[in-house]
């Protein structure tokens, strides 16, 4: 597909959505959205897709917002974060399938919560999560604000906001920000052959432990237990259940394909 800001390519299994504005740092102008939208609709819907990967061009994820913008049909930023950004927010989230933020340079502001909005997060030793937000006088948007209290704690959290602190490559792998922390040159690779493992992996598997999971971080227990419960009876007589269970007792790799 063709988009004017955003590369997407598919591979194996794996498709990577590449913001594409490498000469303003991945910077988020009203284009981008828009493509972003569509290629995050894209795949969503692409049944041929086990995992996602969203990556940035050039030297970083994304510096944010585009402030040099002037022509946005946004009427305030309420109807930019509503109309514009909420739903290819709601894409990543929401897909049966996990998305894995490949992460070089700066992800910040808005770009840091496209970061944090994906499932799992390789980083390079060189980047970093930033809410530039409080630089401009603004506070987090694009869910920041619940992310990062979530991973960091409110104090820690609070205090990287409000004094626009970067949270190095290092630390979001202590915090549980990061997954994986790896040389530069080998983001791409490394982040390519995960990929490449959760795609051999059962789908419903992938996609129903990314359901419960994202869903127990507003749910009880019990809720929680009981969704499990009934999503794993129906899972047990499924063919993927079948073939792991055939695999198992062979001792060989299972073909979910």
């Amino acid at each position: 597909m063709k988009l004017k800001t955003i590369e997407v390519t598919k591979k194996d299994k794996v498709a990577t959505i590449k913001l594409n504005r490498p000469e303003l740092l991945n910077a988020v102008n009203e284009q981008l959205v828009w493509d972003f939208q569509e290629a995050t609709k894209n795949v969503k819907n692409d049944d041929s897709i086990k995992v996602v990967i969203i990556t940035g061009s050039g030297r970083g994820f994304s510096a944010g917002a585009d402030l040099s913008e002037r022509k946005a049909s946004w009427k305030g930023s309420k109807d930019a974060l509503i109309r514009g950004y909420k739903p290819f927010f709601e894409n990543i989230i929401n897909m049966p399938k996990p998305v894995i933020g490949a992460i070089s340079g700066p992800a910040a502001g808005i770009g840091a919560a496209i970061a944090m909005s994906c499932d799992l997060r390789v980083m390079s030793e060189d980047s970093y999560i930033l809410s530039v937000f409080s630089n401009i006088a603004l506070v987090p948007d694009g869910g920041l604000s619940w992310y990062l209290p979530k991973f960091m704690g409110f104090s820690k959290a609070y205090e990287h906001a409000i004094e626009a602190k970067k949270i190095s490559a290092e630390d979001c792998l202590k915090y549980g920000m990061a997954n994986k922390v790896v040389k530069k040159e080998d983001l791409e690779s490394e982040t390519f052959k995960w990929a490449e493992k959760l795609a051999k992996r059962s789908s419903q598997s992938l996609n129903h432990t990314k359901r419960l999971m994202r869903e127990s971080l507003h749910q009880g227990y019990w809720d929680t237990f009981h969704n499990e419960a009934e999503i794993q009876n129906e899972l047990t007589v499924s063919d993927q259940n079948r073939e792991a269970v055939k695999a198992f007792f062979e001792k060989r790799e299972p073909n979910f394909d």
